[in-house]
């Protein structure tokens, strides 16, 4: 039941208001949804969405949450369809620690038991069972580096001699032995190799680039990780709630905590506005004019005269 603060006195409009809403059918039944929304630059977050049967994703998206992941729904209770049967607008709560949320939904699961028996209990026991994979209120894990795999000695061999004759290659020798390498074993340290010897064909000796075993490592590294970020997130847009098991298929030592650290994306450099030339005919007239007065070294009576 909405409760009215004692000795509070409506204004009209708010009785008018008031008795209008009170009047109209009470809904027999709603959805309560919760959302788990994974760290960005705010901490993580559950939030708890009333009447979830009548909100819709073009709701949630102002909200930033449209990357939030639904993961539990119950039925509402007489009491919650009745105190927020008078809402004007759509409404949510949210929350940053889990034992807070869990002392919350201990009363809505009493209520919801009064009216089935066993139901509100076996949902309570099935959100306290999810506190292990929604942490709330506690720092992620440090994510290690996913290093590049370890070459071989034959590997290291070949890439070394390579490098010893990559000068006296033409560009036609290394573009043939780039299409067998990519029709053959595909290895990324020979391909990456291959390319930054074919740019060294068309610069000058002043300006081609050095290439060490360092340098191959490092952009082996990252080839490997932007590819895995690009599965990671391709694999999450399509598939949300089962998407670290499916990439535990690719990646075995894969875990919740890298998940956070791959979906997140730098925010771009804002961009300039660009404004449209206004160029009606008054402000070009008082543009002429103000360059005229400055810098037209006119008399004094054209001076005064010039805006007429």
């Amino acid at each position: 039941m909405v409760k009215i603060k004692e000795g509070y006195v409506m204004t009209p409009r708010e009785q008018v208001e008031y008795d209008r809403m009170n009047a109209l059918p009470r809904k027999t039944s709603g959805r309560v949804d919760y959302y788990f929304k994974p760290q960005t630059k705010y901490p993580p977050r559950i939030y708890v969405f009333m009447h979830a049967e009548i909100w819709c994703d073009r709701n949630r998206r102002p909200m930033g949450l449209f990357h939030a992941l639904p993961f539990i729904s119950r039925p509402m209770n007489k009491e919650e369809i009745e105190y927020h049967h008078f809402n004007t607008r759509l409404c949510y709560h949210q929350y940053e620690d889990l034992e807070k949320l869990l002392h919350a939904e201990e009363q809505e699961a009493a209520e919801l038991d009064k009216e089935c028996p066993g139901r509100g209990a076996a949902f309570l026991e099935e959100l306290a069972g999810l506190r292990a994979k929604y942490p709330l209120g506690s720092k992620l894990e440090v994510v290690g580096e996913v290093k590049p795999a370890v070459v071989g000695d034959g590997l290291s061999a070949f890439l070394g001699n390579l490098m010893a004759r990559g000068d006296s290659l033409t560009a036609a020798e290394i573009s043939r032995m780039m299409d067998q390498e990519q029709a053959g074993e595909k290895r990324p340290a020979v391909l990456i190799l291959l390319r930054e010897l074919y740019k060294n064909t068309v610069l000058p000796p002043e300006e081609k680039a050095m290439i060490t075993e360092a340098v191959i490592d490092r952009k082996v590294f990252l080839s490997q990780e932007r590819s895995r970020k690009n599965y990671v997130r391709r694999v999450f847009r399509f598939n949300k709630l089962f998407a670290l098991e499916e990439i535990k298929g690719r990646y075995s030592e894969y875990t919740e905590a890298m998940l956070m650290v791959d979906l997140k994306v730098k925010k771009g450099k804002a961009k300039r506005k660009k404004h449209k030339p206004v160029l009606d005919l008054r402000r070009c007239q008082l543009l002429k004019l103000g360059h005229r007065l400055q810098y037209g070294e006119l008399c004094e009576g054209e001076y005064h005269a010039a805006g007429w």
